[in-house]
């Protein structure tokens, strides 16, 4: 074998030519650009994938030496070179080999011929037949040639592949293209032409099928795709769905590339049992500071309604729709913030979100969030501003009280001994009638309140192992409150005295100052254990706090954002008894808790155990609403919290709320959950007893007073191949089951199916009696070309109405 070093490139020079075209053929050739593998058997399925290899300067890959060896050199009359047996050129990472290469020097066209191999740490591409191509004008034609995309399982194959004018145009006859290993070909998508121009954003394909096995499934007589990462306008895959509430469920997507900043998905969302729904999601950002979307849904003529329909009863056509807004703007570097979060459905339209479940809109306890926030932000300071209105969806609800507007002022120092902060408030609380309930009658109590808290904190000790802080603060709140004649009947029980019978409530000016006292401390000692090879760790954990705040009675103050917290172990070391400013509570407690945890050799924490109580000196007054009963316990809830991982396989979490003057525990929760490789089980349990019924509902509502419910989410391989996973969740007290899940997902190496089926109880903000609900999923999905169906690829252990949730709060946890 003769080897030499040239000075010239011909033979790499024409490969060099036809590397970038074949990468865009070959990665473009599909609809969509493949995703990275996603198999269960990723290490198996794609092992035969070639690493991707860089040169090590790109600028400086063509000036690189050439390399050839060729058994043989023959320079023919006429100025023809012949290289023949096993000839291979390299430059830096690429390779090309051949039986036989021809060059005419005076033409400058180039002819291989056999065992075509070209490599460049980019992509692969093979042939048994013959590649032309002429050095000048860069025109190539290569015959039935394979290729393997690097770092990718993008392969396939084309009959004829022509680049003309400098390989900006590619002309593929006869295209395959798959991310299905080699002989385990599920699905191919065929093209009898394909045309790419890459000055242009898309190419076009004429005579595309999709196979899959020996079978065509799928023919588009033409499409356009992508050839450079930007986006562009046209169908995307339809969804389907089967459900009992709204039968079969189809939906086709269009997307609309309107500008490289705007866009546009407009959906046609058929139901069988319902009709056809229109959805539009426009998106803009004209620039990066402002960012927005407007989404609207509509439909025209619920086959469900009729006046004798209960759920529907507030409509008086079966016209639905449903809006959001949502805006973003940010303004002198950050400082100048803006943001609109706005959704809407028709009035008394109570069970749209049941009936139709949009992914848009902010709802809390039956309400639709309709807000303007701006403000302006500071090192030490900043002034923040919100409108916020509501719609409710619940015929029995109270309109809450609305902002117009709240204006925030906050202000904070850090000293070399104290930190100093004030926080003030200025809210006008209004009330619009023409949206109440027609359940309610009468009108609310308004105010716009005034709220000041300077703050000033002062650390007394500060040493490793131990600290102590005390918190001084002067709170005044001035209210200027209207209490009308006609007030509606909830409001006028809630605020008449249980012992006097008379309205509480005040008009005009109330005033309220009150200071507040806190003093907190604690300890950390740790020791050695003799646990984890005897490098584990345990520690003690004491702390205390001290709380006072004198008694003023707040009965003749209306509740405008305020209610009740539910005790646990780290609501016993705040300082409120109450969220929101309406009411402030006197008190003169002491709470102490302990925390002990253990971490093993690798500081790793492995348990942790924190119980806590608080004692009550003088029992607190203030009540949040006037009929509501004076408490007398001495004691708060006794709050305990545990963590544990017990191997690195098994967790387990456990908090319960137990009242030790009535010697019955109020609240609980526990899970444990199992975790090996893809499998992954939890069993928990929770309970809340709360025998105080809301009486703003009828007397025959269906809801419960105390909650008991048991859950097992699971997720297990049943195969290399197969995953189980589903939820099953019940009420244990009511007897009833809540939700029920289960699904099988099929994941080879280039395609999965996902079936699932699931039953839940589908609430209804009308009746109050939820209804049986089914619905079917099912996605298959071709890897590297899309998926269709409903549902996500992957396999997830939430459920309709409750998510999986991890309760474990350990350090470092797996």
């Amino acid at each position: 074998m003769t080897k030499w070093t040239l000075g010239y490139r011909y033979p790499i020079a024409l490969t060099i030519s036809l590397a970038p075209a074949l990468t865009s053929m070959m990665v473009q050739a599909a609809p969509f650009n493949p995703p990275p593998a996603t198999g269960i058997l990723d290490s198996l399925c794609y092992d035969y994938v070639p690493k991707v290899e860089k040169p090590s300067s790109a600028e400086d890959a063509n000036a690189l030496p050439v390399e050839v060896d060729a058994d043989r050199l023959e320079a023919k009359q006429g100025g023809t070179a012949v290289y023949e047996g096993d000839v291979k050129v390299r430059q830096g990472v690429r390779k090309f080999d051949s039986d036989y290469a021809q060059l005419d020097q005076k033409s400058r066209d180039v002819i291989a011929i056999g065992n075509i191999y070209y490599n460049d740490g980019q992509v692969t591409v093979t042939s048994d037949k013959t590649l032309k191509s002429n050095l000048d004008t860069k025109n190539s034609e290569l015959e039935e040639g394979k290729y393997q995309v690097h770092g990718s399982p993008v392969r396939g194959f084309a009959k004829r592949v022509t680049m003309t004018n400098n390989n900006q145009n590619i002309t593929m006859e006869g295209a395959q293209y798959t991310t299905c290993p080699p002989g385990q070909e599920v699905w191919t998508l065929k093209a009898g032409s394909i045309d790419i121009d890459q000055k242009e954003v898309f190419g076009e394909a004429w005579n595309a099928s999709l196979w899959l096995y020996d079978y065509p499934v799928f023919y588009f007589p033409y499409i356009n795709f992508p050839i450079k990462d930007e986006r562009k306008t046209g169908l995307l895959y339809p969804g389907y769905k089967q459900s009992s509430g709204n039968g079969m469920e189809i939906t086709q997507p269009f997307y609309w590339n309107i500008a490289p900043n705007y866009d546009a998905t407009i959906t046609s969302r058929f139901m069988d049992k319902r009709g056809l729904m229109e959805q539009v999601e426009f998106r803009y950002m004209p620039d990066p500071a402002h960012v927005g979307t407007l989404y609207f849904e509509n439909l025209a003529d619920d086959k469900q309604y009729s006046p004798s329909n209960p759920s529907l009863a507030g409509l008086s056509d079966g016209h639905r729709y449903l809006l959001n807004v949502r805006h973003g703007s940010s303004l002198m570097d950050g400082s100048l913030r803006f943001g609109l979060d706005y959704t809407k459905v028709r009035d008394r339209d109570y069970n749209y979100f049941n009936d139709f479940s949009p992914q848009v809109g902010t709802q809390i306890d039956d309400q639709l969030q309709q807000s303007f926030t701006a403000g302006y932000y500071q090192e030490n300071w900043n002034l923040t501003s919100e409108v916020r209105r509501y719609q409710i969806l619940s015929p029995y609800a109270l309109l809450p009280h609305e902002m117009l507007p709240r204006i925030d002022y906050n202000y904070y120092r850090q000293g070399n001994w104290f930190d100093l902060a004030w926080n003030s408030e200025l809210t006008k609380f209004g009330y619009d009638s023409g949206n109440a309930s027609s359940y309610q009658s009468g009108e609310r109590y308004t105010a716009t309140r005034l709220h000041m808290a300077p703050t000033l904190t002062v650390p007394l000790v500060d040493a490793p192992g131990y600290y102590l802080t005390s918190q001084y603060k002067l709170m005044f709140t001035s209210y200027n409150q209207e209490v009308p004649n006609t007030l509606v009947g909830t409001d006028r029980a809630r605020f008449t005295d249980a012992e006097t019978g008379k309205l509480t409530l005040k008009d005009g000016t109330i005033n309220r100052l009150l200071p507040s006292f806190r003093l907190k401390g604690g300890l950390n000692f740790d020791r050695s254990v003799d646990w984890f090879d005897g490098k584990g760790t345990q520690t003690l954990e004491p702390e205390f706090q001290y709380l006072y705040i004198p008694y003023e009675n707040q009965d003749d103050i209306g509740v405008y954002d305020s209610t009740s917290t539910r005790q646990d172990y780290y609501s016993l070391f705040s300082d409120r008894r109450y969220a929101g400013l309406d009411r402030i509570s006197d008190a003169n407690r002491i709470s102490a808790g302990l925390t002990s945890r253990i971490y093993d050799n690798l500081g790793d924490e492995r348990l942790r155990l924190s119980v806590a109580q608080a004692f009550e000196l003088t029992s607190p007054k203030v009540r949040l609403y006037s009929s509501d009963p004076e408490s007398t316990n001495a004691r708060s809830l006794l709050s305990f919290e545990g963590d544990a991982r017990i191997t690195d396989q098994w967790f387990a979490h456990a908090g319960a709320q137990y009242d030790t003057e009535e010697g019955a525990f109020s609240s609980g929760n526990g899970a444990v959950e199992y975790r090996h490789d893809k499998l992954v089980t939890q069993l928990n349990y929770r309970f809340i007893q709360d025998g105080n019924r809301d009486y703003r509902y009828p007397a025959n509502a269906a809801l419960a007073e105390d909650l008991s419910q048991a859950g097992l989410v699971m997720m297990a391989p049943i195969a290399d191949q197969w995953q189980v996973y589903g939820g099953y969740y019940r009420d244990i007290k009511q007897d009833v089951n809540i939700d029920r899940k289960i699904g099988v997902k099929y994941d080879s190496c280039c395609w999965s199916i996902n079936l699932s089926l699931e039953w839940h109880n589908q609430p209804d903000n009308v009746t109050l009696r939820p209804t049986s609900e089914k619905s079917i999923g099912l996605q298959f999905e071709m890897k590297g070309l899309g998926s269709v169906g409903t549902g996500g690829r992957s396999v997830t252990m939430d459920t309709e109405l409750l998510p999986y949730v991890r309760p474990f709060n350990l350090k470092d946890q797996q």
